[in-house]
């Protein structure tokens, strides 16, 4: 969006060893933060999923964006979709806040803002980063 400050977009592209494309990822490096990349979309073929080759890629996504100098991931997940929400816990990311009323294509989601540190540091270190993932303060009753 306007105003974010960012250093690249990724484009990736996952292929088997029979070189088919099995899955994609845009990523982008810096976002908001030095050192904080996102993970905008991240897909594997549907045929492939259950086979555990979704986290195989992931994990070689996960070690190429250490080697380019990322410190930390974030994404947005939709609530509700569990199986997506479950991978990425899996994956070890963690949620740090939830935002309503997100415009997805024509629909309007709920999108759990989740992270993982990469070189240590602790979700306090994370959000010091970036303010924009710090939860809103709670309704005092």
């Amino acid at each position: 969006p306007k105003g974010w400050s960012f250093t690249k977009n990724w484009l990736l592209g996952f292929v088997d060893e029979s070189n088919s494309l099995m899955g994609m990822a845009n990523v982008v490096s810096d976002l908001l933060a030095n050192s904080v990349w996102h993970i905008g979309l991240y897909i594997v073929a549907t045929s492939r999923h259950g086979t555990g080759e979704a986290k195989a890629v992931y994990e070689a996504l996960e070690a190429w964006a250490v080697s380019n100098g990322a410190k930390w991931l974030r994404l947005g997940v939709v609530k509700g979709n569990v199986g997506a929400e479950k991978f990425w816990e899996r994956a070890g990311f963690i949620e740090v806040r939830t935002r309503q009323g997100v415009e997805i294509g024509t629909k309007v989601n709920t999108v759990r803002v989740m992270s993982k540190a990469l070189a240590g540091g602790s979700v306090a270190e994370y959000l010091a980063l970036v303010v924009r993932d710090r939860p809103e303060p709670q309704n005092a009753l």
